[in-house]
C-alpha cells in the first residue's frame, strides 16, 4: 500500500499519526477492562455493559455515550487483535489521503452511524467492537479514491479502490453467518460512503481550503444524525420500557414492572424473552393465570426455553397443577445449571404426584446442591416419612399416565 502511495510524498510518522492514537485507545481501554478482572478471551455481557457496549434499552434511557463507546470495547483479545489490523491498514490509508483530524472525525461518526443502523433494526441486540467504524473508513475511502482527484496515478487509485471494495464485500458476507452484528458494519459502511461522497469533493480546493471542508463535512454529518436519532429513539422507545420494567423488578416494584413490561410485549409480541420477562413480574405478584399465559406465549415462541419451562412448572404447582409442573420440570430443569432452589420445587411437585422416590431424589438432589437449605432438608425428611408408611411400591410411580400440557387458554 505505501508503494501505491508513494507519489503523494513523504509519509507521516509510522508510530505518532492519528491511526496509532485509535488504535492505543482500544488497546488501553482492553489492558483496563482485563486488569479489573474482564476475561481477556470471553467477557461476560455485564462486563461489557458496564465498559460501554452497545445495548438499546440503555443508550434510548439517555446513556447516549453508547453511541460512541462501543467503537471502542472489545469482546476477547482475538477481536481485537482482528480489528486493530484492520484500522492499520485501512486507517493510514484515510489519513494519507485526508488527514489525522478527519481520520478520528471519520472514525467517530461512523461508529455513531453504526450504531443508529443497529438500534433501528434491533434495540434489544448488544454488540461491541471497532469494526462498524472500520467498515465506515472503508466506506470514507471508496467515493474518495473514487472520485476525489487525487495526486496520484490512476492505477495506484483502481488498485487501492480495488483492495477497499474486497475489503468491505467479503467482510459483509463473513457477517452473514455466526453472532456477527452487521447491521453496524452496514451502519457504518453507509455512513461512510455518504461522507466520503462529500470529502471527495474537497479535492477540487486548493490545499488551504481543504481542511475548511473537512472539518464543515464532519459537522453537517454529526447534526444529520443527531437529527435522525430522534425519530429513531421514539419508534424505539419500547426498549425503553424493558429498561424500566427491569428496574422496577429489581426495586421488588412488581406492580409497576408488569405495567412496563405489558408495554414492551404489546410492541414486540414476537419476542419470546419479553413475554418471558414479563411472566416472571406476573408470577412475582402472585398473579398466577396471567404469568402462565405469558409464559405460555414464550414458550410458543422459543419450545426450547428452559428457564421458563422451570418457571411455568413453579406456576402449575401454584396453580394446583402438579402433573403439569412434573412435565415441565423434567423438560427444562436438566438444561439449567443445577440450582437447589429448583429441585426442591419439582420435589414438591413429584410429591404433590404420588412420586415419592421421585421427589426423595430430587430433594437429596436439592439438599446436596445445598446443605445449608433447611427447607429441602425439611421436605426431605416429610417424604422419608411418608414413605416409611407405605408399603414399598406405593411410593413409586411407574404406571401413572403423565398428562400433556396443554397450551393455557387466552
Amino acid at each position: 500500500m505505501e508503494d501505491l502511495l508513494a507519489p503523494l510524498g513523504t509519509p507521516f510518522s509510522p508510530w505518532l499519526n492519528a491511526t496509532s492514537v485509535l488504535i492505543a485507545i482500544n488497546v488501553a481501554i482492553f489492558l483496563a477492562m482485563v486488569a479489573t478482572g474482564v476475561s481477556w478471551m470471553a467477557p461476560t455481557r455485564e462486563d461489557l455493559l458496564r465498559w460501554g457496549s452497545s445495548y438499546g434499552p440503555y443508550t434510548l434511557s439517555g446513556q447516549y455515550w453508547r453511541l460512541i463507546t462501543p467503537a471502542f470495547v472489545h469482546i476477547g483479545i482475538a477481536h481485537l487483535l482482528v480489528n486493530m489490523w484492520c484500522l492499520w491498514y485501512l486507517g493510514r490509508l484515510l489519513e494519507r489521503l485526508l488527514g489525522p483530524f478527519t481520520t478520528i472525525g471519520v472514525y467517530v461518526g461512523t461508529a455513531v452511524g453504526a450504531e443508529l443502523l443497529t438500534l433501528s433494526y434491533d434495540p434489544m441486540r448488544g454488540g461491541a467492537g471497532a469494526s462498524g467504524a472500520i467498515f465506515g473508513i472503508a466506506g470514507t475511502l471508496i467515493p474518495v479514491l473514487y472520485y476525489g482527484k487525487l495526486e496520484l496515478p490512476q492505477d495506484n487509485v483502481r488498485k487501492l479502490l480495488g483492495y477497499v471494495v474486497r475489503f468491505s464485500l467479503v467482510n459483509l458476507l463473513y457477517g452473514l453467518v455466526g453472532n456477527v452484528d452487521n447491521m453496524a458494519h452496514l451502519g457504518g459502511l453507509v455512513t461512510g460512503l455518504a461522507t466520503g461522497f462529500f470529502l471527495a469533493r474537497s479535492f477540487s480546493l486548493p490545499q488551504d481550503q481543504r481542511n475548511a471542508q473537512h472539518r464543515n463535512v464532519l459537522i453537517v454529518a454529526a447534526l444529520a444524525m443527531v437529527i435522525l436519532f430522534v425519530p429513531i429513539a421514539k419508534a424505539k422507545s419500547y426498549a425503553v420500557e424493558m429498561r424500566k420494567g427491569l428496574l422496577a423488578y429489581d426495586q421488588e416494584d412488581f406492580k409497576g414492572a408488569v405495567e412496563h413490561l405489558q408495554k414492551y410485549a404489546a410492541a414486540r409480541p414476537n419476542d419470546a424473552y419479553g413475554h418471558a420477562v414479563l411472566g416472571s413480574a406476573l408470577h412475582e405478584a402472585g398473579r398466577y393465570n396471567e404469568a402462565a399465559q405469558e409464559y405460555d406465549r414464550a414458550l410458543q415462541l422459543q419450545p426450547d426455553y428452559a428457564y421458563v419451562q422451570v418457571d411455568l412448572a413453579r406456576v402449575y404447582l401454584a396453580l394446583d397443577k402438579p402433573d403439569k409442573a412434573v412435565e415441565m420440570f423434567k423438560a427444562g430443569i436438566s438444561r439449567l445449571d443445577p440450582d437447589a432452589n429448583n429441585y426442591y420445587w419439582y420435589a414438591q411437585a413429584l410429591k404433590a404426584t404420588g412420586d415419592l422416590d421421585g421427589a426423595e431424589k430430587a430433594a437429596r438432589r436439592a439438599t446436596d446442591l445445598d446443605i445449608k437449605d433447611a427447607k429441602a432438608q425439611s421436605l426431605l425428611n416429610e417424604i422419608l416419612e411418608a414413605k416409611s408408611t407405605k408399603g414399598p411400591n406405593d411410593g413409586q410411580s411407574p404406571k401413572r399416565k403423565s398428562i400433556k400440557v396443554q397450551p393455557v387458554s387466552q
